[in-house]
């Protein structure tokens, strides 16, 4: 794992707990403190924060975003799924092409 997907897997765990109790009305709120967070905790550009969330929440009803917000520790499928989505939204300079 690239340490832009790890530092992106520990920015995750420290929001959970910020983003709690998303509701159908709070989806929104949820997705953009998500986004921040990323940000914020993460080091991502708006784009890449953007990408990952608007993926990870594309999948999910409100009631299993309110179950992620809920916990307080990442599953492995979710550890998993994070990992991937920050290298397809934001892959860390090393893996670049040479010459781009």
């Amino acid at each position: 794992m690239s340490r832009r997907a790890a530092a992106l897997l520990l920015a995750v765990l420290a929001l959970l707990p910020v983003t709690a109790g998303c509701r159908s009305s709070s989806r929104p709120r949820a997705r953009t403190a998500f986004i921040e967070q990323l940000q914020q905790e993460g080091g991502l550009s708006r784009d890449a924060a953007q990408c990952i969330v608007d993926a990870f929440f594309a999948e999910r009803s409100d009631q299993e975003l309110k179950a992620f917000f809920d916990r307080k520790e990442l599953t492995a499928a979710e550890s998993e799924e994070f990992g991937r989505l920050a290298q397809q939204c934001a892959p860390s300079s090393s893996d670049q092409p040479s010459g781009a």
